[in-house]
């Protein structure tokens, strides 16, 4: 026999319990006959260091080691051989399942699984790591299941634990805040209350304020948590009982694991008990709240139903929270006391407050009505000298005899001004936040490069300017306008930071990477580059986190709004982009702008100029227009375009216009801006009825345009020229075909 049980090695223990163990009569049969896989996988876990078991056939007969039998307890020797579901009938639902699942070829795991209700007759909570696998023969059919077990029961209370002391420190630091932040007495009483109940785990608890009133007693229920406020009131004032009234005397913290047994509990009329429908109490746990002065402010008072539900754990934390109470209630009677001097104090300035907050909204009026005047002043005076050269011009052009040139001259007069003040209008809605961006496709290099002179003026004699431009095409679909202020922005800031002294360089290239910046991961992907460096004092750290809100800035009074970067930041998110600051104090700054590059170069925009040569055929257009100077200038810059023009009033009319006329229009060109429906409502329904109609919409402002955009609707700026209107009509056109 001693052979048969060679597999299993030497040794005391589990090992020399199964060579001693008769086999041939249970359901495993004689040790002879036992497969291969069941002899490996049996000397496995007789080696192992670890609790592993088998579970062997359909029935699950059990073998395992001294490891496991440890934390069997006293089910070892009984469940060897056995059936699991005879040794472990508590467990039979789930180990049927493992045995259905593993010998099927699956594995199962559970992590810190709750097996309390597996060990009865073990006082405190079990968890354990259950691993189990088939264990397979030659063929691959599983034969039996290996079950190896850690038992993680003292992780998981010790994570418990921790989890309870985190917990309640959070609940005391929040605490502590609010009390520390409050002045209103109730609210604050109620925050120790509920903080109370949540770390005692009361099912209910209260505060009973002591203070004399009108009818000479002094215990009132102030505050409640878990229960309704008309359990306490029904029973009738409070009183200093055997039990309740050391409390209330500072007699230290009262403890009752079970108050009904408590020999203090009993001894007071007229109820000489607990009164008929009080809340069930048998554990208690109360605390006097004292002042700074030795009075007793009133009592934490906490109960619940089952007994010994409270620690002298749950004692030091209410007593912190009670001296905590006490002085968050001092502090809130000296504010009340100083607001009571403080109410007296109004009483007396109240008019003369009336009077002061009269003068001060004449002030404020006056000065608001002054900055307007200021603004209109300034705005008057640039738009009085353009309208100054147009209108002495169109004088001199009414002059009988007037040579070629000189009208020439003065037509290219008008022409100009008519662009100053274009430019001066945008950058008033610019200022007042009421631009849109019209992104178009362009080549960095070209702006950068026609900023040259306009950079080096700005920047002064005494700062070198360079630019560094690659041979590669840079493009970008952006707002030409709005990257021409954000460089400008930044030149500017530059040379303020060199003091007009020092070196600007503004590189412009390609990148395939955007660093993390702002809280934002990094970002691959295609870029161009705009770079401008200085070096001037560079920027604060204090400041460099700051520098792009609207309004920050670190410049003397009157040396900068603070609105420069936050237009650079604006624009460069609007456009898909990102702004990277750069900087050491002392040594510069570098400002780098990407932007998501473009690869259609065949979607950059032609130059209005050139497009002023309608290559196109005639085209008939339908003119929507409320205003009758601005509509007859259209139908004439039409006409001379070579067009044939129909004029419509208003988006009805249009409408009306287009259901009637037999031929059909290649183009509806609409104001924005009119009574009634708007030219975008009127595009709408163009498209709907008419999709074979090109739509151009114009406009000087519109704030539904400002705030949302064209919707997809090509659009043409007020003032426009001749140029800008044909090119605008070639895009509509080509847009629609």
């Amino acid at each position: 026999m001693a052979g048969a049980f060679a597999f299993l090695g030497s040794g005391g223990g589990l090992a020399a319990l199964i060579g001693a163990t008769d086999w041939s009569s249970t359901a495993l049969g004689l040790v002879e006959a036992w497969p291969h896989p069941l002899k490996t996988a049996t000397a496995i876990i007789l080696r192992a260091p670890v609790p592993m078991a088998l579970l062997w056939g359909t029935d699950g007969v059990m073998l395992y080691n001294d490891a496991f039998a440890a934390v069997i307890g006293a089910r070892h020797p009984g469940s060897l051989g056995a059936k699991v579901a005879d040794a472990w009938p508590e467990a039979r639902a789930f180990n049927e399942h493992v045995l259905r699942v593993c010998l099927a070829g699956e594995t199962l795991s559970f992590a810190r699984q709750d097996m309390t209700e597996y060990f009865p007759k073990r006082d405190e909570p079990v968890f354990l790591d259950l691993n189990y696998s088939p264990v397979l023969d030659e063929r691959g059919v599983a034969g039996g299941v290996l079950a190896v077990i850690v038992e993680t029961t003292d992780a998981v209370l010790a994570e418990r634990g921790l989890r309870g002391e985190t917990h309640t420190l959070e609940t005391l630091n929040l605490t502590g805040a609010a009390l520390a932040a409050e002045l209103e007495l109730e609210p604050l009483i109620q925050m120790v209350t509920d903080a109370g109940v949540k770390l005692t785990g009361a099912q209910f608890g209260a505060y009973f304020h002591n203070l004399m009133d009108e009818t000479g007693e002094k215990l009132h229920l102030f505050t409640l948590t878990g229960a309704e406020r008309a359990a306490f009131e029904k029973l009738g004032r409070p009183r200093a009982t055997a039990v309740f009234g050391p409390t209330f005397r500072n007699e230290g913290v009262i403890r009752s694991d079970d108050i009904l047994a408590d020999p203090r509990y009993g001894r007071s009329a007229p109820h000489y008990g607990m009164p008929k429908g009080h809340l069930p109490v048998r554990s208690y746990l109360s605390v006097p709240v004292t002042s700074r002065s030795g009075t007793v402010l009133g009592g934490l008072l906490f109960g619940h139903s089952d007994i010994a539900r409270f620690t002298e754990r749950h004692e030091r934390l209410l007593v912190g929270v009670a001296a905590q109470a006490a002085i968050a209630i001092d502090n809130a009677r000296l504010f009340k006391a100083v607001q009571d001097v403080n109410d007296t104090l109004e009483q007396r300035v109240a008019e003369r407050t009336l009077e002061l907050t009269e003068a001060h909204d004449a002030l404020r009026q006056a000065q608001k009505m002054e900055t307007l005047g200021q603004l209109t002043g300034g705005i008057a005076h640039d738009f009085n000298n353009l309208l100054t050269v147009i209108r002495g011009s169109t004088d001199l052009l009414k002059r009988p005899g007037l040579s070629e040139d000189r009208r020439t001259r003065y037509i290219t007069a008008i022409a100009d001004t008519a662009d100053r003040a274009t430019k001066l209008t945008n950058q008033l809605l610019a200022f007042a936040r009421r631009s849109s961006l019209t992104p178009t496709v362009l080549d960095a290099r070209t702006i950068v490069r026609g900023m040259t002179d306009m950079i080096v003026t700005l920047s002064g004699a005494f700062i070198d300017v360079s630019m560094r431009l690659p041979d590669e095409a840079c493009l970008v679909n952006a707002d030409a306008s709005q990257l021409e202020t954000a460089i400008v922005n930044l030149a500017v800031n530059a040379r303020d930071a060199m003091r007009q002294r020092g070196s600007l360089t503004i590189d412009v290239d390609t990148a395939q990477r955007i660093p993390a910046v702002r809280g934002h991961a990094a970002r691959t992907g295609d870029f161009v580059r705009i770079a401008i460096r200085d070096t001037g004092t560079g920027i604060d750290p204090a400041h460099i986190e700051h520098i792009f809100e609207p309004f920050f800035t670190s410049k003397a009074v009157g040396h900068g709004t603070g609105l420069g970067l936050s237009q650079v930041f604006g624009f460069v998110k609007q456009s898909g982009g990102e702004v990277i600051v750069d900087s050491v104090p002392g040594e510069g700054a570098v400002f780098a702008l990407y932007l998501p590059r473009e690869r259609d170069a065949g979607a950059m925009t032609l130059d209005p100029v050139l497009a002023a040569c309608p290559d196109q055929g005639p085209l008939h257009i339908l003119v929507v227009e409320d205003n009758p100077d601005v509509g007859a200038f259209a139908i004439s810059a039409l006409a001379d375009l070579g067009h044939a023009i129909v004029f419509a009033r208003d988006a009805e009319e249009a409408l009306d216009l287009l259901e009637g006329h037999a031929v059909g229009f290649d183009v509806v060109f609409s104001d924005v801006m009119m009574p009634g429906m708007t030219g975008i409502e009127l595009g709408r329904e163009i498209r709907r009825r008419y999709p074979g109609t090109a739509i151009l919409l114009t406009s000087g402002y519109s704030e539904v345009i400002s705030r949302e955009g064209a919707h997809g609707f090509d659009l043409l700026r007020k003032p426009y020229s001749m140029g800008e209107l044909a090119a605008a009509l070639r895009t509509a056109t080509a847009t629609s075909s």
